[in-house]
């Protein structure tokens, strides 16, 4: 099978990275600095996955120059980004081809199934950590558990989805199916939304949100009303309510990201918009629809956008 990564930021280079190196075809899509240092000089990848290097990639800046059709897209734009960027994709795909979404936040499934439908539509939780520690290198900079991948309308054969998950486990990036994408999705949710938005507004790594008790206070409010809003939307989540996601966010999953700054705040830091409204947003939204108050993921929200108010005045 031929990739085309849309979005050639950390994510999707680490992705795309790791199975050019396996011999897979691959094609990069980007606009900025890092994918004109792929073109220059090729593509590395480090941090603790290993060093890894691609020394000739096919790098394209947007769709200029991209032709052919290829079998599998991993989109890894941002959400604000992906009903625009999935119209762009169209002429590059066959009656075939299947979309990866391996993005964070909701909502982005259901902009590329409006686009492609359900029956090509391939839904991932991600949550190992990746950033750009310079134009042509990848950083992985923290790994909490395999990636899944699932049918979120389980209209994709599973064996179709298995190809793609053996390739990803050869190119030493740790996936398994999910008979429950959407559940598995929400639980990333949680993690997000109870510390990336946090981490953003004080400009902290992930492990000082647990140092403070107010803090730990506002992380249970906020993981309070996704549980809230998840009930009422009908998505079971793999938590036994919100305490027990509380103790589990803890124990397990907030030790070894404790030094992670979150993407939300290397997004502000670079002056750019951030996924707020895929994550806390969201909430706030569906919160809405539903009528159910979403009071502490609200001002998070306002919060964050008001921070990028300020940064694009300045």
């Amino acid at each position: 099978m031929n990739y085309l990564v849309m979005g050639a930021g950390a994510l999707g280079s680490v992705f795309g990275g790791l199975l050019a190196e396996k011999g897979h075809e691959v094609a990069f899509v980007g606009l900025d600095d890092h994918l004109k240092a792929m073109q220059d000089r090729g593509l590395a990848i480090r941090g603790i996955w290993g060093d890894h290097a691609v020394p000739e990639v096919r790098t394209f800046y947007g769709v200029q120059g991209l032709e052919g059709t290829f079998d599998i897209v991993l989109l890894s734009v941002k959400s604000y980004h992906t009903s625009r960027v999935i119209q762009q994709t169209l002429p590059f795909m066959h009656d075939n081809t299947l979309v990866f979404s391996i993005q964070n936040g909701l909502g982005n499934w259901e902009a590329i199934a409006r686009v492609v439908g359900w029956s090509r539509t391939v839904g991932a939780r991600v949550i190992f950590g990746a950033e750009i520690e310079e134009p042509g290198i990848a950083r992985v900079t923290v790994y909490a558990d395999k990636v899944l991948l699932g049918s979120p309308s389980g209209d994709v054969p599973a064996e179709r989805i298995r190809q793609v998950a053996d390739d990803f486990n050869k190119a030493g990036i740790p996936t398994a199916l999910s008979d429950h994408i959407e559940s598995s999705l929400w639980g990333k949710v949680l993690y997000n939304c109870s510390l990336n938005a946090l981490g953003a507004i004080l400009n902290v790594p992930y492990g000082h949100l647990e140092t403070v008790p107010e803090l730990r206070a506002t992380l249970r409010q906020i993981i309070s009303e996704i549980f809230a809003v998840a009930k009422a939307k009908g998505v079971a989540l793999p938590y036994a309510g919100p305490e027990g996601y509380y103790r589990f966010l803890m124990k397990e999953q907030l030790p070894p990201t404790a030094a992670h700054r979150s993407s939300m705040l290397q997004d502000l830091d670079r002056g750019n918009l951030t996924e707020i409204d895929a994550l806390n947003g969201a909430i706030v939204r569906y919160g809405k629809d539903l009528s159910v108050p979403t009071p502490v993921n609200e001002v998070v929200t306002a919060i964050i956008k008001g921070i990028e108010a300020s940064s694009a005045g300045a």
